[in-house]
């Protein structure tokens, strides 16, 4: 059973699909503009450093974000953003280890004496980012299906307002509250994703549970694939959302 949230829905009357609507059923992964968001790899064996979740400021604090080293994958997250972005490590030249994102855009590079450098779309030179003091882990929130279910009809006229068009959203039923949040979660990046996609024309966006994520475009209808047990890096970003809907590639923002 999935919900979907439309603009016919009001209160407590959300309607009920007939069906779960599973994305390895949908046609649309066969699609040549499906794009799969890999859950990062483990970390490369002698690099990698658990140090646990940091707040980090540029110079003058121009830009703050934390960066999150505490699980199997790292994860970054800028002041006044609500996305988290996954990020996976290489090694750099001269040591130490080079953090990009989905897109293979370089975020942060660590030295091997522990100093951080960011990357953005406004420092691609790249900033100096000093330690403020530790923070608490990036963590999906669990929420109650029920208040998922409110959450999901704010979403719909955030969505309205933001695209500038109707856009529902169909969604599994009766999820476990850790779950429920990577699906929130996910359902806010897409319509992150639509909003930076110009004259889009998705009507639908159909969130799934499956095995990794993905996300999949067939005519008005955006299919999206939620790998909840990786947490952050089990739904698509809003880059990746973007990139399927215009084919286009950007730089992370700040």
């Amino acid at each position: 059973m999935s919900h979907s949230y439309g603009p016919s829905l009001s209160g407590r009357g959300a309607a009920a699909l007939a069906a779960a609507l599973t994305l390895a059923g949908a046609p649309a992964v066969a699609q040549a503009q499906e794009q799969r968001a890999q859950p990062a790899p483990p970390p490369m064996p002698g690099l990698y450093v658990a140090s646990g979740a940091t707040r980090y400021s540029t110079p003058g604090g121009a830009v703050r974000f934390v960066f999150d080293r505490t699980g199997r994958t790292a994860l970054l997250q800028f002041e006044g953003d609500p996305e988290v972005h996954v990020l996976r490590a290489a090694q750099a030249a001269g040591g130490g280890l080079i953090y990009s994102s989905e897109n293979a855009n370089v975020m942060l590079r660590v030295t091997p004496q522990g100093s951080l450098t960011l990357y953005t779309r406004n420092l691609q030179t790249g900033a100096a980012a000093t330690a403020e003091g530790d923070t608490d882990r990036l963590t999906p929130e669990a929420i109650a299906f029920a208040d998922m279910q409110q959450r999901f009809r704010q979403l719909q006229a955030q969505a309205r307002r933001r695209v500038g068009q109707t856009i529902t959203f169909s969604v599994p039923a009766n999820l476990p509250p850790a779950a429920a949040g990577v699906v929130l979660d996910a359902a806010e990046r897409a319509a992150e994703g639509l909003a930076m996609a110009p004259m889009t024309n998705v009507r639908r966006v159909i969130i799934t549970i499956g095995r990794r994520p993905a996300v999949a475009l067939r005519g008005d209808q955006l299919f999206v694939q939620v790998a909840p047990q990786y947490g952050y890096a089990g739904r698509p970003s809003s880059s990746s959302i973007r990139n399927v809907v215009t084919g286009t590639v950007q730089g992370p923002q700040q």
